[in-house]
């Protein structure tokens, strides 16, 4: 905002405290009368109320170690590095390393895109010139993912053969563990099938009354026995 005649520091004393709300705004008001007289004043003490030295190393620090995410495209890398500034308006970089900073950060696929774009290393350049490539190429990027929020996507066939793959790999372990575990259940019942039992054991031992290979209880009477004996004892001999 602009008014003829009126210099720019006045407007910014006249309209700063609209610009904040709660404790922000209580503590804005706590200066009795004129004591902030110029703008410089209120930067400084506000910068020093809510921006400490703390928080300044803090954010510088954030700034440096910036990096572009995998699944980042360049607009929303250029934007997300941007907002680190906002939140640490104490971070006194000069725009060369604020420029150096955030190439430095971007994955390989998005610096060989801004060197091909610049016909050349894009560090070489003057700072004007590059920061006004990545805007350029940020506003078309920003302009490319709007446009696939309302398009609806198809994946690769590479994206849904990988996927299919796992899914069905995934489905064929499933089955195993079911037939692994189906399989143990019915063990027990396999041993105890297989192994002989108490009573079978007695049976092949004979009879229990008088020792013979029969059931107990079969035993053949003692004259036919005798008989069968006599009989076998007259045939002759072949």
């Amino acid at each position: 905002m602009k008014i003829v005649g009126v210099p720019e520091d006045v407007v910014r004393l006249s309209l700063f405290s609209f610009s904040l709300s709660g404790e922000a705004k209580r503590w804005l008001h706590s200066f009795k009368g004129n004591s902030l007289k110029t703008w410089d004043e209120v930067v400084e003490k506000f910068l020093k109320k809510y921006f400490p030295k703390s928080k300044k190393i803090e954010g510088k620090a954030v700034i440096s170690s910036f990096h572009q995410f995998p699944d980042e495209s360049l607009s929303e890398a250029l934007e997300r590095f941007r907002s680190f500034f906002q939140k640490t308006p104490t971070h006194k970089f000069l725009e060369p390393i604020q420029l150096n900073i955030f190439i430095d950060g971007l994955r390989p696929q998005s610096k060989q895109l801004l060197d091909a774009s610049a016909g050349r290393k894009i560090k070489l350049k003057t700072p004007e010139e590059p920061m006004e490539l990545i805007e350029n190429m940020a506003a078309s990027d920003h302009a490319i993912l709007r446009d696939r929020t309302h398009i609806p996507t198809k994946r690769s066939m590479l994206e849904l053969s990988s996927l299919d793959a796992l899914l069905t790999q995934n489905k064929l372990i499933s089955k195993q563990l079911e037939t692994l575990i189906e399989t143990l259940s019915k063990l027990p019942n396999q041993l105890q099938v297989t192994q002989p039992s108490h009573s079978a054991v007695l049976q092949v031992g004979g009879c229990s009354i008088c020792g013979g290979a029969h059931e107990s209880g079969c035993c053949i009477p003692l004259e036919e026995a005798a008989q069968e004996v006599n009989y076998m004892g007259n045939q002759p001999i072949p």
